[in-house]
C-alpha cells in the first residue's frame, strides 16, 4: 500500500472500556492529526485502524467491517467526497463523521445522500470529537445509521432528484447494467441510479458487459461508446445480432452520430452527451422504463439480417 495504514486492535493498559467496543477508521493524510485521532479514540477505549488517504481507507473498508469511518477530504488520490460515493455504490453499512478544513457543500447539495451522518468542522476540539463520536454511535434514531436507509428516508424531503417513494419501490425490480472504463464516472451512475431506487450493476468495459450481458437479464444498458477491448457502439451492434430486446441509453463524451447515421440500426433508444446533469439522466432511464415495473416502455430499433 502506498500509504501508511496502522492496525490497533488492542487498547492500551489502563484504557477505559468502549461498551460496546465499537470499531473505528481514522482517514486523513495529515499524520499528526490522523495520529491525534487515534490515540485519543483509543484512550477512550475503541478499536482503530487509521488509513493515511482515501485510497488505502477503500482497502480496508473492503476487509474490514467498521461501526463508524472518520474521514478527512482533501486528500491525494481518493478523497473523503468520492471515498463516501464508493461506499454508497456499495452500499455499505457504515456510519461517517467527515471532520475536515473545508466542507464539500456544493457536493452535498448536488448529492444530498451522501451527506455523513455527522459532520466536524476543523479545528475542533478533543472534547468534540468524542462527543460527537458517542452521539453518531449511540443513535437511537436509526434512520442515519447507513447510506441507503437515509437515502430512503431522508432524500425526499432534501430535495433529492429521484421520483415518488412509490415509484421507487417500483424502481427496485429494475435491473440496470452500467457500462463505463472511467471509475468516477461509473460509481456517480451507479449511485444515482441506486438513489432512485434501481437494482444496478456495472461492468468497467464493453466487453465486461456483452459478457454480463449474456449472463443476466436486463431492462436497461447504459454505456460510454470509447473503451477497452469493446466499444459500446460494438456492444449494441452484438445486442441486435442477438436480437436482445434491451434498451440502450448511450452516454458519452462524443456521440458517434456518423456512425448511427451510416448503420441507423445501431442507434440507440437515447444518447446523452457529455457533460449532463443527474437529472438528465435519470429523465431519460424513466423515459424508457416508466415507472411500471411490467412495462418496459421502449420501441426496439429494427434489426438487418447481416451487419
Amino acid at each position: 500500500m502506498s500509504a501508511k495504514y496502522i492496525s490497533t486492535l488492542e487498547k492500551p493498559a489502563g484504557a477505559p472500556a468502549a461498551s460496546p467496543a465499537y470499531r473505528i477508521l481514522v482517514v486523513d493524510d495529515d499524520p499528526l492529526i490522523c495520529q491525534l485521532n487515534t490515540e485519543v479514540l483509543i484512550a477512550a477505549g475503541y478499536h482503530v485502524d487509521a488509513a493515511g488517504d482515501g485510497d488505502v481507507a477503500w482497502d480496508a473498508l473492503q476487509l474490514i467491517n467498521y461501526d463508524l469511518l472518520i474521514t478527512d477530504n482533501n486528500m491525494p488520490k481518493v478523497s473523503g467526497i468520492n471515498l463516501l460515493k464508493r461506499i454508497y455504490a456499495a452500499q455499505m453499512e457504515i456510519r461517517t463523521i467527515m471532520a475536515t478544513g473545508r466542507m464539500p457543500d456544493a457536493e452535498f447539495a448536488a448529492h444530498p445522500w451522501l451527506q455523513p451522518t455527522a459532520l466536524l468542522l476543523k479545528p475542533y476540539t478533543i472534547a468534540e470529537i468524542l462527543d460527537t463520536v458517542e452521539k453518531v454511535l449511540n443513535l437511537a434514531d436509526s434512520t442515519t445509521a447507513r447510506p441507503l436507509e437515509m437515502m430512503e428516508q431522508q432524500a425526499p424531503q432534501a430535495g433529492m432528484p429521484i421520483m415518488a417513494l412509490a415509484a421507487h419501490a417500483a424502481n427496485s425490480s429494475r435491473r440496470i447494467l452500467v457500462v463505463d472504463d472511467d471509475d468516477n464516472t461509473r460509481q456517480i451512475s451507479i449511485a444515482v441510479l441506486a438513489g432512485s431506487g434501481y437494482n444496478v450493476v456495472s461492468a468497467q468495459d464493453g466487453a465486461a458487459g456483452w459478457e454480463s450481458l449474456q449472463t443476466y437479464d436486463y431492462d436497461l444498458v447504459i454505456t460510454d461508446n470509447k473503451m477497452p477491448r469493446m466499444t459500446g457502439v460494438e456492444m449494441i451492434g452484438k445486442l441486435r445480432s442477438a436480437n436482445m430486446a434491451v434498451p440502450v441509453i448511450m452516454a458519452t463524451g462524443c456521440l458517434p452520430l456518423e456512425e448511427f447515421a451510416r448503420k441507423p440500426w445501431l442507434k440507440p433508444e437515447a444518447m446523452l452527451e457529455r457533460p449532463f446533469s443527474n437529472e438528465d439522466l435519470l429523465a431519460s432511464v424513466k423515459n424508457l422504463l416508466g415507472t411500471d415495473p411490467g412495462n418496459a416502455g421502449f420501441q426496439k430499433n429494427p434489426v438487418p439480417k447481416y451487419l
